[in-house]
């Protein structure tokens, strides 16, 4: 299961609120070598998984260390907001979806993203095989179990006129799913069917970002404070978090036991099996011709057309608000 993206009341007063809260980074701009670290906070969207992998290897293979960076990793979970923990300042870096940056700036907080782990969101939409279904217009009639507030789910149900889907809450367990065999789940590439596969399910899905609907995966976020005050810093630890996707891929078994340490509930074969759906998600795309982590305006100004036509932005917003490459190694 993954986070679901719901805004709760009193959640933008507090984070505006807070705007001005000091960062963890050690002040503007501050001289950090491996003698003399800069201690930096990074807050994942979710519980340990490889699709965060670049960031586990850095960190287990001392990446981050010789680079003069002391990275704490903070795993996420469902009562967390990253985009209030960074714009707080309480963290220097969180982990979010593309569509979530969007919809923190419609509301005026300044966050901006840095880096895209995944060029291909793993969101997706598993169905059994005897269905019957074959298009994602055939969702309707069908029991759908989708978390309440995805932006992607308001997308496609628009897009596809998906007007007689049965919409049933999701909370994360397969058990409807697997008990309803014309039903629908959401999940990702990653994990769902991999679960289900082991359990003797017969499933197939749609790939969201197949449907047109791909905002970038698992984005870093910062503040613009930080930006200004700490560029050097950002830099050093996009470069370390570059180097730790190769290691990643490089030492799988090794980061993978790593990832297991702080994440019981994924065992070493289904971090292998997840991993390997994820390379091309990391390593593909504009990736492979710009480096990993690369953003381009064209994506987050479709996304952004994309959330204006299903009615979720309803203000003047531009896609240069949302992101910048400046600070990402050089190809």
């Amino acid at each position: 299961m993954k986070k679901s993206l719901v805004w709760k009341a009193g959640m933008i007063a507090a984070v505006v609120g807070s705007l001005t809260a000091c960062s963890n980074s050690g002040g503007s701009n501050a001289a950090f070598s491996p003698d003399k670290p800069a201690k930096v906070i990074q807050q994942m969207s979710w519980f340990a998984q490889p699709e965060m992998g670049g960031h586990f290897a850095a960190l287990s293979g001392d990446i981050y260390k010789n680079a003069g960076l002391d990275v704490t990793i903070q795993q996420g979970g469902p009562q967390i907001s990253n985009v209030q923990l960074v714009a707080s300042g309480k963290v220097d870096f969180a982990m979010s979806q593309a569509d979530e940056v969007i919809l923190a700036r419609q509301e005026g907080i300044p966050v901006v993203a840095v880096y895209a782990d995944l060029q291909t969101n793993p969101q997706n939409l598993i169905f059994h095989k005897a269905s019957g279904i074959k298009s994602i217009e055939d969702l309707n009639g069908h029991n759908v179990y989708v978390a309440t507030g995805f932006p992607y789910w308001q997308y496609l149900a628009y897009k596809y006129k998906l007007n007689d889907v049965k919409i049933q809450a999701y909370n994360g367990s397969l058990a409807g799913f697997v008990a309803d065999k014309n039903a629908v789940q959401q999940g990702y590439a990653t994990n769902e069917p991999f679960v289900l596969k082991n359990q003797n399910i017969d499933v197939d899905w749609f790939l969201n970002a197949d449907l047109g609907y791909n905002p970038y995966g698992n984005v870093v976020i910062t503040t613009e404070k930080m930006i200004k005050e700490n560029p050097e810093l950002i830099k050093a630890y996009l470069k370390a978090t570059t180097e730790g996707w190769d290691y990643y891929y490089e030492h799988g078994e090794e980061v993978n036991k790593v990832i297991n340490s702080y994440n019981k509930d994924y065992a070493l074969d289904h971090l292998a099996y997840a991993q390997g759906v994820a390379k091309d998600f990391v390593f593909g795309g504009d990736a492979a011709s710009h480096g990993t982590g690369y953003m381009s305006e064209e994506r987050w100004s479709t996304l952004l057309g994309q959330m204006k036509e299903a009615g979720l932005v309803t203000k003047d917003l531009k896609a240069e608000q949302f992101f910048t490459n400046d600070f990402l190694p050089a190809k």
